[in-house]
């Protein structure tokens, strides 16, 4: 009975390594970019780029006119919220600049 056992254990073992082995294997084989894959991530990202550039110059404005109505209405609170509004609005400018650059250097790879 231990032989019966032992026996089905290896054969159980050894169908299912197989069918994890066959099923990695070809999973493996379908990880691959086509140019036509890179061109797609490329145009998102742009597009990605774009909207942020959109939304940081959006909040910038939105600082600067927060700094303009606290001054206005003497608000100290207010003033420093558009201040720190302008700031972070100015490192996503900064941000997206930087990284922008990288999808520019992705386009030459694919030349």
């Amino acid at each position: 009975m231990n032989n019966s056992i032992t026996i089905i254990s290896i054969v159980i073992a050894l169908v299912l390594g197989g069918g994890g082995g066959y099923m990695a294997g070809k999973q493996a084989s379908n990880v691959g970019f086509t140019a036509k894959d890179m061109q797609d991530a490329i145009v998102m990202m742009k597009g990605q780029s774009a909207g942020i550039e959109k939304m940081a110059a959006m909040m910038k404005s939105s600082g600067i006119m927060m700094e303009e109505r606290g001054t206005t209405y003497k608000d100290d609170e207010m003033v420093m919220k558009g201040k720190d509004l302008e700031v972070i609005a100015d490192k996503y400018m900064k941000d997206n600049a930087t990284q922008s650059g990288g999808s520019n250097s992705m386009e030459q790879m694919m030349k």
